[in-house]
């Protein structure tokens, strides 16, 4: 396939089945977004609204506006005003989740939650022009400042309680969200945090000794022990590379170095006999999990494009419409396979789009 068939076919599939089909089935009456479809297309109900899924759609529908896919931007719109309706809390921070009538079933709040609640109000700000989003996102990320830094060994508390083991996780996507701000509205308080998910990359998450990238952490980011402080994710190393050069391009340190070694890693000892990223290896880079799940392919896709493995990154998006995107209904997805290319899904998680549309918005870019 060559760089413009590809992009005709992500189109087709992108802007003719995928949003279409989530702009209906998968949007209740309020605006609010379902959480799963069934393999027919069809919502699955009774199910919590994560804040994180509501906010990655906003994300999605945003972004389809931007790249010209024009009913987008109501979906977008009604989506964040639900957002904002159902799931800030008082204190400024935002709710884990709702139920389908909008009430609040958890109302603690959780880091990973919070980094796409940022990351869907810059969106909003850059698509949707919303005046409502950089207001608010400062002020989420002041309350995030305060209520859950923990100004002794770095980072912020995943939720509030605080809860182990700690994880590098919502803080790569604190920095996702916060460089997605400094690109388009750049202050004080975006950088600063930014800097300090870098460093803590840089002098924790990131393990020297064996060039890869931990998971698991203890309270002061020790390795965690057990087999957590073992696991490691190709498909994070991957979304890594993309963050630390979106923060060389603003200014910050991109440590090169450093995203020369989970590359080389990730495709050394990350990628299965299909040429698909798997799910977990062990720190001396043995196979912890053979399996696949369509985010770390998503995520390999959009940084072999930016490392200029062009056709590395067309095969790879070949693959997924062989694999995870041949359901009988076009426009949804299986998620996960195991080792043995079994699927392991009974139902579409919306979640997923996010990772999808991120991947496919670089592709679709992609000069050809």
């Amino acid at each position: 396939m060559t760089l413009s068939s590809t992009q005709n076919r992500v189109r087709d599939w992108l802007f003719r089945r995928a949003l279409p089909l989530w702009a209906g089935a998968g949007i209740d009456a309020e605006g609010r977004f379902f959480e799963k479809l069934d393999f027919d297309g069809r919502p699955i109900t009774g199910l919590p609204r994560r804040t994180r899924v509501q906010a990655r759609q906003v994300y999605v529908f945003a972004e389809a506006a931007s790249l010209g896919w024009t009913e987008g931007e109501m979906v977008a719109r009604r989506g964040l005003d639900a957002l904002i309706r159902d799931h800030r809390r008082e204190d400024g921070l935002w709710v884990r989740g709702v139920d389908d009538a909008g009430a609040v079933i958890d109302a603690a709040p959780d880091l990973y939650d919070l980094a796409f609640v940022l990351f869907a109000l810059a969106a909003a700000h850059r698509v949707l022009k919303d005046e409502r989003a950089l207001p608010l996102a400062l002020s989420t990320l002041a309350a995030i400042e305060t209520q859950m830094a923990d100004p002794v060994h770095g980072g912020w508390q995943e939720a509030l309680p605080p809860v182990l083991p700690r994880r590098q996780n919502p803080h790569m996507h604190m920095l996702e969200a916060l460089l997605a701000w400094q690109a388009i509205a750049p202050d004080p308080a975006f950088e600063a945090a930014a800097r300090r998910v870098l460093n803590l990359f840089a002098t924790r998450f990131f393990d020297p000794s064996a060039a890869v990238l931990g998971e698991y952490f203890t309270a002061d980011w020790a390795i965690a022990p057990g087999g957590a402080g073992q696991v490691i994710e190709p498909g994070h190393h991957m979304e890594w590379i993309w963050l630390l050069d979106q923060a060389r391009r603003l200014g910050l340190d991109g440590h090169e170095r450093q995203a020369q070694a989970l590359f080389a890693s990730a495709l050394t000892n990350g990628v299965g006999a299909r040429g698909m990223m798997i799910r977990e290896i062990d720190r001396i880079g043995a196979v912890r999990d053979g399996g696949c799940r369509l985010w770390g392919q998503t995520e390999a896709i959009r940084t072999l494009l930016l490392r200029g493995r062009t056709e590395g990154a067309l095969a790879l998006t070949k693959t997924l419409f062989a694999t995870h995107l041949a359901t009988a209904t076009p426009g949804l997805w299986t998620d996960s396979y195991d080792a043995e290319g079994r699927p392991q899904d009974a139902s579409v998680p919306a979640s997923t789009l996010y990772h999808l549309m991120t991947a496919f918005s670089a592709l679709l870019t992609e000069p050809a």
